[in-house]
């Protein structure tokens, strides 16, 4: 597998949108609500800093429509990796909805509460400067998206291509 190309682009008129194209030159794409596009660049900035390749950009470069997320029974086929990205991009987004930052300590007990509240296996915790690694990349992001004036692109390559890094659980 290839390397999927991530565009948002702002709207002139209207919502944002999202496309990702894959190495075939096959594409999904859909217009988004405002709040995407900072979710979106949270999922790309802990997808790659992580190396999940089975989350969100990983299967859209595998062939997964958005729409397909959206799906009736569409979290019965996500791998566990995509839970647990979801997961953690959904703690990322209450730290920017509320202003400040956890510590390691109380984003792996957060983290950890949510995957077994939804049935997701466990996964290793987080090092402090693997979160101020995803912050830093996602701020750098932000801004980036932020200073594009209507109807401009910021586009990403998704390294899918690249080695996933497996998980090991910390004791």
């Amino acid at each position: 597998m290839g390397d999927l190309r991530v565009q948002l682009k702002k709207g002139r008129d209207g919502p944002p949108s999202l496309t990702a194209i894959r190495p075939d030159g096959s594409r999904t794409w859909s217009r988004v609500h405002r709040f995407f596009p900072l979710h979106d660049l949270l999922h790309y900035t802990v997808e790659t800093t992580l190396g999940f390749r089975e989350a969100f950009f990983g299967l859209l470069a595998a062939g997964w429509a958005l729409d397909d997320f959206t799906a009736p029974h569409a979290r019965a086929r996500l791998p566990a990796e995509a839970g647990w990205a979801e997961n953690i991009v959904g703690l990322l987004d209450q730290e920017r909805a509320r202003g400040g930052e956890y510590d390691a300590e109380t984003f792996n007990a957060g983290l950890g509460a949510a995957l077994v509240d939804q049935g997701w296996p466990p996964w290793r915790e987080l090092a402090e400067a693997e979160l101020v690694a995803i912050r830093r990349a996602h701020r750098e992001l932000a801004a980036r998206w932020q200073a594009l004036a209507p109807g401009e692109q910021l586009e990403l390559i998704f390294a899918a291509s690249a080695s996933p890094v497996r998980p090991t659980r910390s004791d």
